[in-house]
C-alpha cells in the first residue's frame, strides 16, 4: 500500500485533472482513506467470497475508465481486472506476469531486471512518461487523529523510540532477547522512552510478553488494532527500529528515522526506499558479496546474526545524526 500510494500520488501530480479510482481491501482502505488525491475508493470484501465479488461487480458495471493500472500479478488481481471496463489495461511484462496475469491486460510495461519493489511500481509511471522523483507519499491525518496522537504522547514523559516487534513471517523476526537488550539500552542510556509497537495478533502479544519478561526497564506497549493508530504512533516517534514489515515502510514514508533490521530478505529489493540507508543493518549479504542478482529468495536464520550491540550502536548513531535532542555522551 505504501508503494502503491506513491504511484497514485505520481499520477495525480502529473495529471491533476484526472479522476483516480482505487480498488482495495478494507484494511488497505483504512491506511489511505484520507488521501485527497484519490477521488473514489471501491472496497473489495476481505472474505473474498461470492458476495464480495458480486458487490464489486455492482460497483464496477456502470463505470468505464480510460486507463486501468494493474501493479499486482495475483489471480485475484486478474479477476478484478476482468471486471474493469477500460480502454487500456496496463500490467507487467510477460516474464513477470505470474498466474496468467498477462491474459487480462492489453498493454504491458517493458521487462526490467529485478529491482526495488517501489521502483517496480514506478515503472508504470515511466511507461506513461511521468516523472516520480523525488517520491511523494504525503500520508495525511484528520484533525481528530492529530489530537489523538497529541494526547497519546502527552502521557509519555520522554520522547519515544519505537520497536516494531514482529512481521507476518516469523522468519523475518528479530529475537525477543535482542529487543529486550536494545530497549534496556534506550531506557538506561539515552533519555528516550522505549515503546513496543505492533498489531493485535496473538503472535505479537506473545512476543511483547516475552520481551517484557526479559527487560529490566518498562517499555510502553502499544499493540493497537486500528492501523491508523499504528500510523499515528509511528509518526510521533523520534526513531523507529523495525524488521522488514509494513510499519517500516510507513515510518520511512513519513520521514521518521528508521533503523532497518534485514537478514531474511534482500534490502535491495524491499529495504527502506532512498532513505536512512546509514541506519540499515544488513545480514542478508555475505561478507564480500557484491553484484549478486536482487532476489525474492529468503535466507533463513540470518536475523539471528544481528547482535543487540549492533542495534544499540545504530541507535546511538541515529540520535547523534538525526535527532535534535542533546545526545550527551552517546
Amino acid at each position: 500500500m505504501v508503494h502503491a500510494l506513491a504511484l497514485a500520488n505520481g499520477l495525480k501530480k502529473a495529471w491533476p485533472e484526472s479522476r483516480l479510482t482505487w480498488v482495495l481491501h478494507p484494511l488497505s482502505y483504512e491506511m489511505v482513506k484520507c488521501q485527497k488525491n484519490i477521488d473514489n475508493f471501491l472496497i473489495f470484501g476481505k472474505k473474498n467470497d461470492l458476495k464480495s465479488w458480486r458487490d464489486l461487480h455492482q460497483q464496477l458495471k456502470n463505470q468505464h475508465f480510460d486507463l486501468a493500472i494493474i501493479p499486482q500479478v495475483s489471480v485475484r488481481a486478474s479477476l478484478i481486472t476482468a471486471l474493469v471496463k477500460a480502454d487500456i489495461k496496463l500490467g507487467f511484462d510477460f516474464k513477470r506476469s505470474r498466474e496468467l496475469n498477462w491474459l487480462f491486460v492489453n498493454q504491458q510495461i517493458p521487462n526490467r531486471k529485478p529491482g526495488h519493489v517501489q521502483d517496480q511500481f514506478f515503472e508504470f509511471l515511466d511507461y506513461l512518461r511521468i516523472g516520480h522523483q523525488p517520491p511523494e507519499w504525503n500520508i495525511l491525518f484528520t484533525q481528530e487523529e492529530l489530537a489523538w496522537r497529541e494526547a497519546f504522547f502527552k502521557n509519555i514523559q520522554n520522547p519515544v523510540i519505537s520497536f516494531v516487534i514482529a512481521t507476518s513471517d516469523p522468519r523475518k523476526d528479530w529475537s525477543p532477547e535482542g529487543y529486550a537488550a536494545a530497549a534496556d539500552h534506550v531506557a538506561h542510556h539515552t533519555g528516550f522512552q522505549p515503546m513496543l509497537i505492533g498489531g493485535p495478533s496473538q503472535g505479537e502479544a506473545r512476543m511483547a510478553e516475552r520481551i517484557l519478561s526479559l527487560c529490566r526497564c518498562s517499555p510502553k506497549v502499544a499493540l493497537e488494532k486500528p492501523v491508523r493508530h499504528t500510523l499515528l504512533q509511528l509518526s510521533g516517534s523520534s526513531l523507529v527500529v523495525s524488521p522488514d514489515t509494513g510499519p517500516l515502510h510507513m515510518a520511512v514514508a513519513m520521514n521518521v528515522p528508521t533503523i532497518s533490521l534485514y537478514g531474511a530478505s534482500d534490502p535491495r529489493r524491499c529495504g527502506p526506499y532512498q532513505k536512512f540507508h546509514d541506519l540499515l543493518i544488513n545480514k542478508y549479504a555475505d561478507p564480500g558479496e557484491t553484484g549478486s542478482p536482487i532476489t525474492r529468495k529468503l535466507r533463513l536464520d540470518r536475523m539471528a546474526q544481528i547482535a543487540p550491540e549492533e542495534v544499540m550502536a545504530k541507535i546511538n548513531y541515529a540520535i547523534r545524526t538525526y535527532l535534535t535532542q542533546d545526545a550527551g555522551s552517546i
